[in-house]
């Protein structure tokens, strides 16, 4: 019979190769395994914070909402309105002018992260003030960023190279709003907090400003003229409805000489 060796397939030597190995294999699948769990859960962790902490992208925003991890959106008091800075027209236009188009869009994330997450722990706020002349008056509905109200496009009275969307969201819209073009109306500071939300830059010079009143009251503009503004708790951000005034044609009417009055203030 044969008997058996060292090299023998059953041999001592042999078996402690033969689990060398399998241990060898166990070691680096284990290995592998780990690395995979570190990553997903590093993943994880990654989507949380970016979901959590830019909620201004749309999908962020839907997430959010539905799984009811983001406060609703409310109004305020003027006593109660948070702090911040009120400008001009022409202040804003200045700060804004030199954006790259990248450089825009973070301003504009930015502006709507604040509005969503009700300026928490916000003393920072950009206000604007100033008189307009009212160029438009359009309904607001379920498919723009306020599903109800009136958004008020209009002219800066001192900087004509600015446009102004002046949102007014509501909790219905008001079958009669008769603002008339031409006429001139004036945004209050601390009884209105209007807060600036978006810029966009047009193929020339000129700019459009969105902004929405904080404090929640009634707004006047004339006689039956009358909207009582009330914040929704959620709205549409998709970039694509903004600016939300579509009346784009009102922004060619440029009065004569208007550029270069504007130019010459820059």
């Amino acid at each position: 019979m044969e008997t058996l060796s060292d090299q023998s397939p059953f041999s001592r030597q042999s078996r402690e190769q033969d689990e060398g190995r399998y241990a060898s294999g166990n070691l680096i699948l284990w290995l592998a395994v780990i690395a995979v769990l570190v990553g997903l859960n590093f993943g994880s962790w990654s989507f949380c914070m970016w979901v959590f902490g830019q909620p201004e992208h749309p999908l962020n925003y839907r997430l959010l909402t539905k799984l009811d991890r983001l406060a609703p959106i409310h109004g305020f008091t003027p006593v109660s309105a948070p702090r911040g800075k009120f400008h001009s027209m022409k202040d804003l236009y200045a700060q804004a002018y030199p954006f790259s188009e990248t450089e825009m869009r973070a301003y504009n994330g930015i502006l709507k992260r604040y509005y969503l997450k009700n300026y928490l722990e916000r003393d920072d706020v950009t206000f604007l003030s100033g008189e307009f002349t009212v160029l438009s008056a359009q309904a607001m509905g379920e498919e723009d960023v306020f599903p109800a109200g009136y958004v008020i496009r209009g002219r800066s009275t001192t900087f004509p190279d600015a446009i102004l969307d002046f949102a007014l969201p509501s909790e219905t819209t008001p079958e009669k709003f008769a603002l008339a073009p031409g006429q001139v109306f004036k945004i209050e500071e601390s009884s209105t907090c209007a807060a600036l939300l978006h810029v966009e830059r047009l193929e020339d010079s000129t700019m459009v400003f969105t902004v929405v009143p904080l404090v929640e009251r009634e707004y006047e503009f004339g006689e039956d003229v009358a909207i009582a503004v009330k914040v929704p708790p959620e709205i549409r951000i998709e970039p694509e409805r903004w600016p939300i005034s579509s009346a784009g044609e009102e922004i060619e009417a440029k009065p004569v000489g208007a550029g270069e009055a504007a130019d010459g203030g820059r």
